[in-house]
């Protein structure tokens, strides 16, 4: 076999040892390391909170940054709500909702439900003779405005185990309409709770009387009895003492 022979057959299996040993580094070169890498790189991984603590110096808990931003759920004015009630408005609700089990007109038979008229301020179970459910029937108190409010609401949340099947009014407005309808049902209705306040006093602060001045901040309180100075009018300066010449 002459040298060209050899150099065949030499390179032939430098070839084949060049091949075996891409093949060896295929998987590593596919999945990004050996398998004992993998396991490495997921201990060292960090949390979003850490991360932003040691590349952005904000140390600050994700989670409780989520959860300071919550808002109070608000408050239902419901004296608000009644004194700008639409009477009319709660009549259709009225007609189209209720109507189906109740009556309200005076003397009016009952239904499903009982005649509602003179409902306001009457005993939850006002009407003799009907067949309330057991939770109604040894109900106590009265329908003030805040509780048809709740009744009106979610009657099976108001009261467990009645067999009033009414899913209840959701929108505010609705149930303050429609009560202000019960009202204008109910001879010598009580009058309307007031409404909340716009805004509460800070708490330990006074508040004036009414047609009483307030001082503005700087400005001094006259003493009792002494007259505030008028718009405009300086007050005068502080009187000095009575000089006393030495005999």
């Amino acid at each position: 076999m002459g040298e060209l022979g050899l150099n065949k057959i030499f390179g032939a299996l430098l070839a084949t040892a060049l091949g075996l040993m891409a093949l060896m580094q295929l998987p590593g070169l596919v999945f990004g390391g050996a398998g004992g890498g993998h396991g490495e790189a997921h201990g060292e991984e960090m949390t979003l909170s850490q991360t932003m603590c040691s590349q952005f110096h904000h140390c600050v808990d994700i989670a409780e940054a989520a959860s300071a931003g919550a808002v109070a759920e608000a408050v239902f004015d419901l004296g608000a709500a009644l004194a700008s009630a639409d009477t009319a408005r709660g009549e259709r609700i009225f007609a189209g909702q209720c109507s189906t089990c109740h009556t309200i007109t005076p003397g009016g038979a009952n239904g499903t439900g009982p005649n509602l008229n003179n409902i306001v301020m009457a005993n939850k179970a006002h009407m003799e003779g009907f067949n309330y459910s057991g939770p109604m029937a040894n109900a106590e108190g009265q329908w003030s405005y805040e509780n048809l409010d709740a009744w009106l609401k979610s009657p099976a949340g108001y009261m467990k185990g009645t067999s009033m099947s009414f899913a209840g009014l959701k929108k505010d407005a609705d149930r303050a309409n429609v009560i202000a309808y019960l009202a204008a049902n109910t001879v010598n209705a009580a009058p309307f709770p007031a409404p909340l306040a716009a805004a509460e006093a800070v708490e330990g602060e006074t508040v004036p009387a009414e047609g009483e001045v307030v001082p503005a901040e700087g400005e001094a309180v006259p003493a009792e009895g002494e007259a505030a100075p008028a718009e405009g009018e300086t007050a005068p300066a502080e009187a000095p003492a009575e000089e006393v010449v030495p005999t």
